[in-house]
Parts: C-alpha cells; structure tokens; sequence
C-alpha cells in the first residue's frame, strides 16, 4: 500500500495542475466534442507522468541539489506548457490568452501545493492517511475559493478579456521568480523542520495570490474604462443620430418645398408632356418613403428609414431581403446597434466609390439550419487591414477605431453568435450569426 502510494504520489503535481487548468476552462467557450479532448489528454498527461516521475533517471535529477536550476526551469515550463496546450485543445483561445492563462493557471496550482505543505508541517502527525486527508481538504477548497473570487470575474462572454500583454509579462515573470525561488529552498531544506521551509510557503502563497488579486483588480479597472467608452460612444451615436434627423429634416422641407412648387405648376399646366413630367418628379420624391418600410420588424424599418434620405442624397441603393422571423429574440437596442453599426459601416465604405453604379448595399436577414444570419455586402475600394477579425479604420480620429464592429462582435457573442467578415476582389462582406432555434433560445433565457 506504501508502495503504491509512493508511487501514485509523483502524479500530485499533474494531477492538481490538471485541475487548476480546468478552472479556467469552465467559464470559457468550448469547442465542439469538448469531453472528447479533455478525457484522452488527462488520461495521457497522467499516465506518462506515472511512468516518468517513477523512473530512476528523473527521480535522481530532481533529488541531486546539483540541478536545482535545471529542476525550476522544467517544473515551470513543463506545467506552463502542458496547461497551454490543454487550453488550445478545449477551447477556441487567442494567443494571448493562453500565455495569460497558462500562467495563472500555475499560480493556482502554487497557492494549492504551498497550503498543503504549511498545512502539513503544522500538523504533529505523518503518515498516508493524513497527506490524503491534507490534500482532498485544501485542493477543493482553494480550488473553489479562487475559481470565485478571481478566475470567474475574469471571463466575460466566454472568453478572457486580455488587453494588455505588458500585464501579462509581468505576471509570468513575478510568478517564475516566485516560483523558482520557492522550488529552490524546497529542495535545499528537505525537512519541513527547517525555520525557511514555513517563510517559503507564506511567501510563496502571498507572491501567487497578490497576482491573481492584481488580474481581477485590472479586470475591473478595465470593464469601467470600458463602461466609459461605451457611454462616450453612445453619446458619439445620438450626437450622429441629431445630425442625421436634422439632415433629414432639411431634407424634407427641401421636399416639401419642391413638392408645393411642382403641384402648384401642375395646376397651372394643362393636360401635355409637361404635366407627366411633374408628376413623375413628385412621383420620385415620394419614392422614397416606400423604399424604406417593407419589412415586417420595426426596428429594421425604423434604421431604413433613419438613413434613406442620407443614401438617395449620396446616390447609394440599399437592397433588402429579410425573413424577420427570429429577429424578435433580440433585444430591440441590440439589434438597433447591429443594424445601424453594420449599415453604417457599409455607407461610409460606398461613398468612397467614384461610381455611382457601384453604390449597391445589399442587406439580407434569413435563417438556415437553426441560425439565423444578418449580412450586408457591399463593394470597396483600397486594401483593409484586419486585427483580431475587425478591419482597422482609416480615419484620422482613431479614438472610437472599430468601435461600432467591436459592439456587433460584443452582442452577437452574448448570444451565443458569432461576426465573421471578408474582405475579398474588392467586396466586403459581413455576416452576424446567431443560434434561434427554440432550444437555443430558452438556454439563453434561463442563462440570461
């Protein structure tokens, strides 16, 4: 029975790192056939762990005080990949995002191994039993205290907002100090009894929870500043929306002025060409207001009609064909935003174009396969630019740069979508994929 647990006991690290990495799976997004690539990599993780930590080759290079270096440099790097690639394979994670987890994945699992090892030196007795019962009281424990406290508020719409890769390097090398520090005076003092061996586990606790208090610290700062951007942004978005009400405004009274001319000159006229002619000129001005309401969503409506006046003035045609049904599952602000951001990024791309027979936007709402797909297409001219899927933007006032994209990216992911854009032979294409089947909806719901 000793032997077995001597020998079961070199597979703790991997086994508790294994763990500390599902912690920042959990809130994450997963990808298909998820349990499918988290049983197989454990089970394999675990199985070359037992093999190597019991050969006689590893065993005598990481109890030789001759390569405490060698050892920090692999335990670190080791675990750090090993949790990395756990991540990539469960999850649809950025790059970034693996560095940063990876690296607080390791400070989890520090803060588990220290507490075990206080806790075990305070405790007057030894033996098999009391290391298990040290252990599957402390590793939960931590274990849950920090997934709530730390790791939890740290992911937003299923993925880990990093922002700041200086951040990042900063954690990762705060926490290798900490680490092979600690690592360090572990095997130089070999009995719990020496007066360091305590020092080391405090600090060691302390180095690792201070980083991860600093995350959620910087994870909040973050969240108000974006909190203001969004204030400022929608403030930016009613300051256009005035403008655009007061352009339409003039536009109508220009209209309207017309109009009063043109009738008044039609009474005048007698029954000929001329007469036809004004009619049809009233005919095209009134145009206008049936080009814009001929969907069956109000809101979808309401944004045709924000900007038709805008686009008859700019010689820009909007094609719509939409299949409303599923839109209603959307908040009417969120597909406010989806709706005009979109609209609005396809406008600006048009008026660019010296042809006027280019100035095609063509918008269309349907659903296939339980999805429901918003997409506007339209051409461009230039070369685009793309960061992290968003294309960068060309104007000098860069401070709300993608702003709009990123809301849209924002919304669709909240509810379960997905944006995905192309830029290709001079077309763009942008396409707004959101699950609506009655299943999908009352998950979120129930979620929500």
């Amino acid at each position: 029975m000793t032997a077995l647990f001597e020998a079961l006991s070199g597979n703790q690290y991997i086994t508790e790192m294994l763990g500390a990495c599902m912690l920042f799976i959990l809130p994450h997004r997963k990808r298909a056939h998820f349990l499918w690539r988290l049983l197989p990599f454990c089970g394999a993780a675990e199985l070359l762990s037992l093999v190597l930590m019991n050969s006689g080759l590893v065993k005598a290079v990481w109890q030789s005080l001759a390569y405490i270096v060698l050892n920090c440099c692999i335990y670190t790097a080791v675990f750090a990949a090993l949790s990395a690639a756990l991540l990539a394979l469960c999850c649809p994670v950025k790059r970034n995002e693996v560095i940063y987890c990876a690296a607080l994945t390791l400070c989890v699992q520090h803060i588990s191994s220290a507490s075990q090892l206080l806790l075990a030196g305070l405790i007057p007795y030894e033996g098999i039993l009391v290391d298990t019962v040290v252990e599957l009281v402390t590793v939960p424990l931590a274990y849950w205290f920090f997934y709530r406290t730390c790791i939890r508020p740290l992911c937003e719409d299923g993925e880990y907002q990093v922002n700041n890769l200086r951040l990042t390097a900063v954690t990762c090398l705060v926490y290798l100090v900490a680490a092979c520090t600690s690592v360090a005076v572990k095997v130089v003092n070999e009995s719990t009894a020496s007066p360091l061996f305590p020092f080391c586990q405090v600090y060691e606790i302390l180095c690792c929870a201070s980083m991860l208090w600093i995350q959620v610290n910087q994870r909040r700062a973050l969240a108000l500043q974006h909190e203001l951007d969004m204030q400022s942004y929608v403030r930016q978005l009613r300051h256009e929306q005035l403008q655009s009400s007061r352009q339409n405004m003039n536009e109508l009274t220009r209209l309207m002025h017309d109009l009063k001319h043109q009738v008044a000159e039609m009474i005048d006229k007698e029954e000929g060409t001329e007469r036809d002619d004004l009619l049809d000129q009233i005919a095209e001005n009134l145009q206008v207001y049936d080009e814009s309401t001929q969907t069956d969503n109000e809101t979808l409506n309401a944004v045709l009609m924000e900007r038709s006046l805008y686009c008859r003035e700019r010689q820009i045609q909007v094609l719509c064909v939409a299949d409303c049904t599923g839109l209603e599952l959307l908040e009417t602000g969120d597909l406010y935003l989806i709706l005009r951001n979109t609209l609005d990024n396809a406008i600006e791309s048009v008026s660019a174009l010296e042809n006027p027979r280019q100035r095609i936007i063509d918008l269309k709402i349907f659903r296939r396969n339980g999805l429901l797909f918003i997409q506007m297409e339209n051409s461009f001219q230039g070369r685009l630019q793309f960061r992290d899927g968003l294309p960068l933007t060309t104007k000098e006032e860069r401070r709300f740069h993608g702003f709009g994209l990123k809301t849209v990216q924002r919304i669709a992911r909240h509810y379960g979508g997905e944006l995905s854009i192309r830029a290709e032979d001079g077309r763009f294409s942008l396409r707004v994929m959101l699950p609506v089947t009655p299943e999908q909806a009352g998950e979120r719901k129930s979620t929500g």
